[in-house]
């Protein structure tokens, strides 16, 4: 009996500590971006993240920078839930709530906003 009871204990824990893995949210590195460069059909300009899931440059039609930015590190938002978030979600977007028009930038932490398209000004929208 005694055995039974020690082998059940042992098998329910295994269970219980094979479940415990770190999600974040829904989010992994196999995240929603489908592309990682927007092509803006009215300018011409391109919108390119890059492959740290970090920057993103703004190119007009001539191949010049308009703007770089780290929307995360630039707007000084706080640390949550990870040390350091990449960008999981990147397309354009016309915010209804917000009124807000640009790229939806959404972090593997939750954190989401809206980056302004002519300027690279991030707008911090929350977390969930």
């Amino acid at each position: 009996m005694k055995k039974k009871l020690i082998i059940s204990l042992f098998l329910l824990s295994t269970i219980f500590c094979i479940g415990q893995t770190q999600n974040i949210s829904r989010y992994n590195l196999d995240s929603d971006i489908k592309d990682f460069t927007l092509i803006d059909s009215e300018s011409g300009i391109r919108f390119i993240l890059d492959e740290t899931r970090i920057f993103v440059t703004s190119i007009d039609e001539n191949g010049n920078q308009l703007w770089q930015t780290d929307p995360w590190k630039d707007n000084n938002i706080k640390e949550y839930r990870v040390e350091r978030p990449i960008i999981v979600q990147f397309y354009f977007s016309d915010n209804n709530w917000s009124g807000l028009k640009g790229i939806w930038i959404v972090y593997n932490n939750t954190q989401f906003g809206i980056l302004d398209k002519s300027t690279g000004n991030f707008t911090f929208l929350g977390q969930d």
